[in-house]
């Protein structure tokens, strides 16, 4: 079994990767504790994101206390807190305020 901080990490960095690619100033945070793993900036527009993957099936959901910590984080800097989850190297970008997917240019 490989280290599931490990897993999680390889999967922020794929996120980070896909977001550099679109355009974005991308910012890992240092370790897992942190409200947001990815600080991205767009042109017009910041992201906290919170990455979620699961090696099978569908990634879990933040639990409350990491949305509102997530939010709070994001309200604070004015940016848009992001949920990206990652199944099959696919990501997904759902807002975490109003649920709806989001697509990157």
């Amino acid at each position: 079994m490989t280290n599931q901080y490990k897993y999680g990490r390889e999967k922020e960095i794929v996120v980070a990767k896909r977001l550099r690619g679109s355009g974005a100033k991308v910012k890992l945070s240092p370790g897992s504790r942190g409200a947001a793993d990815l600080d991205a900036e767009f042109l017009t527009k910041k992201w906290k994101v919170q990455v979620k993957s699961s090696r099978k099936g569908e990634p879990a959901n933040p639990s409350q206390k990491d949305l509102g910590r997530l939010k709070s984080s994001a309200t604070k800097t004015k940016a848009t807190p992001i949920i990206a989850k990652v199944k099959r190297n696919k990501v997904e970008y759902i807002s975490a305020r109003n649920k709806r997917k989001l697509k990157i240019r």
